[in-house]
């Protein structure tokens, strides 16, 4: 994929999400955002029907995920995955209840048990559906994401992860997704 300069923002926690832990959300919490099966915390679940809406009246692509809500068990079984307490010198680490992590070779990042904004029901990694099955974001829709995403309150979280979209809007619900509402 082309090296893209990806929106970064402050993540503003949605007051939905208070008094609940990551990983740990309340049923009532997570709703479909019309992304596959993808369920996500009531306010990002707005924006990204809206959001998906958009990209594929405008691109013609069906998307999917390849992840959105994790539990703190799914949160941890993906760390565990990608990362290793043996010393790998000049890989990137992480510390996890006071353990030094290694990232393994070959793997994308995953955040620390826990800490992570899918256990808050934020972020979702996008797909392409292609014949039926995910495919990787194209950069087609990278570059539609980093003009039209912000619209939508919706950011990158890292660089190296055009697939991996945040909501960080918190409680104000963008003008782009009233509007999409209003026209249903």
């Amino acid at each position: 994929m082309p090296a893209f300069v990806l929106p970064v923002q402050t993540v503003k926690i949605p007051s939905c999400l208070k008094g609940q832990k990551n990983g740990e959300l309340s049923a009532g919490i997570l709703k479909k955002c019309d992304v596959g099966s993808a369920l996500m915390a009531e306010p990002a679940a707005r924006a990204m029907k809206a959001m998906v809406a958009a990209m594929s009246g405008s691109l013609s692509i069906e998307y999917t995920h390849v992840g959105a809500y994790r539990t703190l068990k799914g949160q941890t079984d993906l760390f565990l995955s990608r990362y290793t307490t043996k010393e790998l010198p000049g890989r990137p680490t992480k510390k996890w209840n006071g353990v030094t992590y290694w990232q393994l070779p070959k793997t994308a990042m995953a955040a620390v048990p826990g800490t992570s904004n899918h256990g808050w029901g934020l972020a979702i990694d996008l797909a392409e559906k292609i014949n039926g099955t995910a495919s990787s974001i194209s950069p087609r829709s990278v570059k539609w994401l980093i003009k039209h995403a912000a619209q939508y309150g919706f950011c990158a979280e890292a660089q190296s992860e055009p697939w991996h979209w945040r909501y960080y809007a918190g409680d104000k619900t963008p003008e782009a997704v009233l509007a999409y509402e209003a026209s249903k």
